[in-house]
């Protein structure tokens, strides 16, 4: 879970008029991404999690740690990201600043850890790019592991604080049976994992195909699908640090072998147009597109469909409860 600090908090109707305005923790409010709603709760997570917010911001205000502006880009502490490890019981805190000053946020940390001693880890991740984003350009590790672990059914994960790993680890495995199923492999399949993340769908096809290929944009989760690989006895599997726009139609791919299937589970705003338009020319005889954002995925359906693929099954996964999101699995197959 990601939270924004802001000095420009959305004040409620019901609010007194010379309330606390300038010091918010929390969510953007839709269609405006200058404001942030302060969040004192969030039932999409553990309680801990609401108790570190609180514990956070209050600390922040104390320790006077100015918020970021997004306006004037000035100010010191951008992001709270919280990752947890439901099957595991560990813990990440991620804290992303616009700079680095260790000064002023070692004792912070110390104070965090000592109040919630469950913490396994903590990282500060610096962004000093005007870009409204949690992902650093590089990253300090301030207190345990640079990772934590998760377990899904028999299988376990390593992730890192920028690694790609859905948020719902109960509701991912129900995700990773849909795809499964709809891959319905024989044995003999070569599949790519496009947007594979920290490969956690890689490893699941990978006990039932061939080979699997997984490709990312990201380092840190390249990394950590690596290291998952070799954590879980999987060995018929490669990983990539590949720029998807392009990867591909430059030929980076070199001689891999074409896929029989394609799982492709890209970010909200779907996969870039080149992909999508590349993709029919794997001629693989399905593709399994993973979506958290069904109105991007409708768009690029539309491309494959210009191309003979044609969408047999759309299944929709409930993988954040209490919101309107889901996740949607839909499987395209090749015309004949």
């Amino acid at each position: 879970m990601e939270f924004t600090f802001s000095k420009n908090r959305w004040i409620l109707d019901d609010e007194p008029e010379k309330v606390e305005s300038d010091f918010a923790l929390g969510m953007h409010i839709p269609k405006r991404w200058d404001k942030i709603l302060d969040i004192k709760s969030c039932d999409l997570m553990p309680d801990v999690g609401s108790k570190i917010i609180n514990f956070v911001r209050d600390l922040a205000k104390k320790s006077k740690l100015k918020p970021y502006d997004q306006r004037s880009h000035v100010g010191f502490l951008r992001y709270l990201a919280l990752r947890f490890g439901q099957n595991t019981n560990e813990l990440m805190v991620n804290i992303v600043t616009s700079y680095e000053d260790l000064d002023m946020l070692v004792p912070f940390v110390e104070s965090l850890v000592n109040e919630f001693p469950e913490i396994t880890s903590v990282v500060n991740n610096i962004n000093t790019r005007k870009a409204d984003v949690s992902f650093g350009e590089r990253e300090i590790l301030l207190h345990g592991k640079p990772i934590i672990n998760e377990k899904l059914k028999d299988l376990t994960f390593q992730i890192s604080a920028n690694s790609f790993f859905q948020t719902n680890s109960l509701m991912a495995e129900k995700l990773y049976d849909v795809i499964l199923n709809s891959a319905n492999l024989k044995g003999d399949e070569i599949v790519y994992d496009l947007y594979c993340g920290a490969g956690s769908i890689s490893l699941f096809l990978a006990r039932k195909a061939k080979f699997v290929y997984g490709f990312d944009i990201i380092v840190s989760s390249i990394e950590n699908a690596e290291q998952n690989a070799i954590k879980n006895n999987i060995e018929n599997i490669d990983f990539s640090v590949a720029n998807l726009d392009s990867y591909f139609e430059r030929k980076k791919s070199k001689n891999l072998p074409s896929p029989d299937i394609v799982i492709v589970d890209p970010p909200r705003s779907g996969m870039h147009k080149k992909m999508t338009e590349y993709l029919p020319k794997f001629r693989a005889k399905k593709i399994i597109y993973v979506s958290c954002n069904p109105s991007t995925q409708a768009r690029d359906a539309q491309i494959l469909k210009s191309h003979a693929y044609e969408l047999k099954k759309l299944t929709v996964v409930d993988m954040f409860p209490h919101t309107p999101h889901v996740e949607t699995v839909g499987v395209f197959e090749k015309s004949k």
